[in-house]
Order: C-alpha cells, then structure tokens, then sequence
C-alpha cells in the first residue's frame, strides 16, 4: 500500500463521534486505507455494492439501525452513494 499522507489526519478523527467522509476518484485506494486504518479495531463494514446492505439501508428507521449497529463504535459504509437519499438532512 502507499503511503497517504491523508492517513494520519483521518486516524486524528476517530473517537470525535463525528462521520469521516472520504472520497475520490474511482479506484485510488480509498476503501484499501480505510480497512487498513481499521484493521486492529471492531467495526461493522457494510458494503452498499451489496444488495443485502444497500436493502438494509434503503428507508431504514431509527430503530433498525440502533438493531444493525449494535455495540459498534465504528462503523464503514462502502460505496454509500448507492442508497438514496444517504446524505438527506430531515428536519
């Protein structure tokens, strides 16, 4: 893997409580140097590529999501623009 200088700035946000969005061109690496960040720590890793995740998060209420998350601290959502609506702010 290379060397991102990227990596120690998103390792300085963890424990914030605050979502990290990372993102980019296809293909550079991001998804590599998240789970290369992570790789010593407990997380749930939901790939959206998958249908099964992007179904899970499709319309999910607070509830189902307090049930899919769990105990986890971190939690990776891979390729998150295939859920519609991901960023949508309710008020």
């Amino acid at each position: 893997m290379y060397i991102r200088s990227i990596k120690s700035e998103i390792e300085s946000k963890f424990g914030k409580k605050k979502a990290i969005v990372i993102f980019g061109p296809r293909q550079v690496g991001k998804t590599t140097l998240i789970e290369h960040i992570l790789e010593n720590k407990s997380y749930l890793f939901l790939n959206c590529d998958d249908p099964t995740a992007s179904s899970l998060l499709t319309n999910a209420n607070t509830e189902q999501l307090r049930a899919l998350i769990g105990n986890h601290k971190i939690v990776f959502i891979d390729e998150a623009q295939r859920i519609e609506n991901i960023g949508l702010t309710l008020k």
